[in-house]
């Protein structure tokens, strides 16, 4: 149960952190709710394997940091998949950063702390 709630807040809080970035700053690019839904469903299971990993064997800093790198390279990634979506390097840092921001709290709640 804990799981799949987490699953489910990860995937609110990602499509929430992306489509901010999407609707407040049009300048760096372009994309709209569905490019926004695909690549958070993409974030979200990404980073969710991720973090059954890495936060175990390490430590959340550097769950975090994999999020945030992983966040901007599937954005950018993306907008080479998708016909009308149009990104550049600083949205989908940008995009990387929110989703990281999003990370912090979701590892906070929800994700098993590395013992030290």
């Amino acid at each position: 149960m804990n799981q799949a709630l987490g699953l489910i807040v990860k995937l609110i809080g990602t499509f929430a952190a992306v489509y901010f970035v999407a609707l407040f700053f049009p300048l760096h690019g372009y994309m709209n709710i569905f490019h926004a839904l695909i690549l958070s469903i993409v974030i979200t299971l990404i980073g969710f394997v991720t973090d059954l990993v890495v936060p175990t064997a390490l430590n959340n800093i550097v769950a975090i940091a994999v999020d945030f790198v992983m966040a901007a390279v599937v954005v950018k990634l993306g907008s080479n998949l998708f016909l009308n979506m149009y990104v550049n390097l600083y949205f989908a840092l940008f995009v990387g950063l929110t989703v990281a921001l999003v990370e912090f709290f979701y590892h906070a709640k929800f994700v098993r702390k590395a013992k030290m």
